[in-house]
């Protein structure tokens, strides 16, 4: 009865672990920020149907490359802010810039004006190169 027990335990638990880890890699943030590395950042990308794909880079630097199909909205810029807010809040945006540091200034001030589904790109546009995905030149 106790072997009984024991295993009806360990399976309640198996399934829980697992129920979790579905649900984590398939689904959507319910609200926040989730930080990716380039080929997790392409995959998820690509997987989903309501994706802005935002290049917050200066336009130099765009000039010199980009991911395709980035939507550019400089945040250097003095009318970033504005920008912004006239975007879809209920989209789900994949935002980079050079290195990531932009990147958080940016997904701040779009987290403050109510966007709930972001993905960053750990390491910006740099680690996408350096990870040799795709880029365009324009």
């Amino acid at each position: 009865m106790r072997n009984i027990f024991f295993f009806c335990c360990l399976m309640f638990l198996l399934a829980g672990c697992a129920s979790k880890e579905n649900k984590e890699s398939n689904s959507l943030p319910e609200t926040g920020t989730t930080n990716l590395e380039p080929q997790a950042f392409m995959s998820r990308l690509s997987a989903t149907s309501n994706a802005i794909l935002l290049d917050v880079r200066t336009p130099e630097e765009v000039a010199e490359g980009f991911i395709k199909g980035a939507m550019n909205i400089d945040y250097t810029d003095s009318s970033f802010a504005e920008k912004i807010r006239g975007l879809d809040k209920s989209k789900t945006y994949f935002v980079y810039c050079k290195s990531g540091k932009r990147t958080a200034g940016a997904v701040d001030q779009m987290e403050q004006s109510g966007f709930k589904n972001i993905y960053t790109l750990d390491g910006g546009y740099t680690s996408w190169v350096e990870s040799g995905l795709e880029t365009v030149k324009p």
